[in-house]
């Protein structure tokens, strides 16, 4: 009898550990459990708290028993937070904390949607039967649903994302409107983020990769240069910006004005800029600091751009700007003369799509006027 309950712990433990499978690998992966390292290979077995991280150049897929499936691009770490399927249970919860993937989910975000969750660095997705596409790094998350529909939720706010749109999420902003994307591009990135080509299509994809990933260390390094900026104290250049600004402050008595105003000329890769539809153009100053901030949204013929800026302003009230929401590239502009009851710029970004590098490259003068 005791060897027979033995022998019945030991299968129900086996169970319990085998959730899901490796089924395919493309270059190296590490698993982390119970405290140890090992290095992963195709057909190993998963545990619940299992923590994998894929290498450079490398991809990696798993399949679970309700049959979701979560693919990892290069650099990758995905944690299997809960996971629990049974007749009278159904939960999944994962975390994917940097990096590419995809997941589809299988009979639990069909059967029980409300519990099954997928957890980037910025937001959490709650799914309705769908498909998941996106990448998440410490200060920025993409976010694409190309089957059935996802909710984006983080600490700010929440947006639902339909079949072929995506989102972005800044670090500790609400989720961005959802946009749509070309669906031409959706279809290619389920090509090859196709499990059956997992193996043999991913070394074409390198090179983007490679790309992708210096890319995003040198968006990664300015952003924490920008914020370490902001938080040390003020240094003797910045005092002296603020008596050479002074003469700004005593002609419009604050130290924080605000411009509102539009985009008046422009163009995108898509075409014209809307002068006519939604166009509408924040600027923020803080004179004492020497510091700015924005926003501008504009359509283009194709889609609508949501753009949040920071920046600086130099002695002569001129300032830089760069985007903090997905966007490469910034402009620059002067709060004019005569009472200094303008501010206008120019523009120049480029938006890369995150599946195909292909780029939108936007230009536009803008001009505003001093908010009352």
């Amino acid at each position: 009898m005791k060897n027979y309950i033995f022998l019945l712990l030991i299968c129900s433990s086996a169970v319990f550990a085998n959730i899901g499978e490796v089924t395919a690998l493309r270059g190296n992966a590490d698993l982390f459990r119970d405290g140890k390292r090992k290095s992963v290979e195709k057909g190993l077995k998963l545990k619940e708290h299992d923590r994998i991280k894929t290498a450079a150049n490398s991809k990696l897929q798993v399949i679970f028993k309700d049959k979701t499936v979560i693919s990892l691009g290069q650099k990758s770490e995905l944690i299997v937070d809960e996971y629990l399927y049974n007749d009278k249970d159904k939960k999944a919860k994962f975390s994917i904390t940097k990096g590419f993937f995809k997941s589809i989910t299988g009979k639990i975000g069909k059967l029980a949607p409300k519990h099954f969750k997928v957890k980037t660095s910025n937001a959490t997705i709650g799914v309705r039967g769908t498909t998941i596409i996106g990448e998440t790094s410490k200060k920025l998350d993409i976010i694409a649903c190309s089957r059935g529909q996802i909710e984006v939720v983080s600490e700010k706010g929440s947006v639902i994302v339909n079949q072929g749109e995506r989102t972005i999420v800044a670090q500790a902003k609400a989720p961005a409107k959802a946009q749509k994307v070309n669906m031409i591009i959706l279809k290619q990135l389920d090509k090859k983020s196709d499990p059956t080509s997992i193996e043999t299509k991913a070394s074409s994809q390198t090179k983007n990769i490679n790309n992708e990933q210096i890319k995003e260390n040198v968006s990664k390094k300015k952003t924490q240069a920008k914020q370490e900026e902001k938080s040390t104290i003020l240094t003797e250049e910045t005092i002296s910006r603020r008596a050479d600004l002074s003469d700004i402050q005593k002609v419009l008595g604050t130290q924080t004005p605000v411009y509102e105003g539009k985009i008046t000329q422009g163009s995108t890769s898509f075409g014209d800029i809307k002068l006519d539809g939604v166009n509408k153009v924040n600027l923020g100053f803080d004179l004492g600091a020497a510091t700015m901030d924005g926003n501008m949204k504009f359509e283009d013929p194709i889609k609508r751009h949501d753009i949040s800026v920071e920046g600086k302003v130099k002695d002569d009230g001129t300032f830089n700007f760069n985007s903090v929401n997905g966007y490469d590239g910034g402009g620059k502009g002067k709060i004019e003369a005569n009472g200094y009851k303008k501010a206008n710029a120019k523009i120049d970004f480029e938006e890369k799509d995150l599946f195909t590098q292909k780029s939108n490259f936007i230009k536009a003068k803008l001009e505003t006027t001093l908010k009352e």
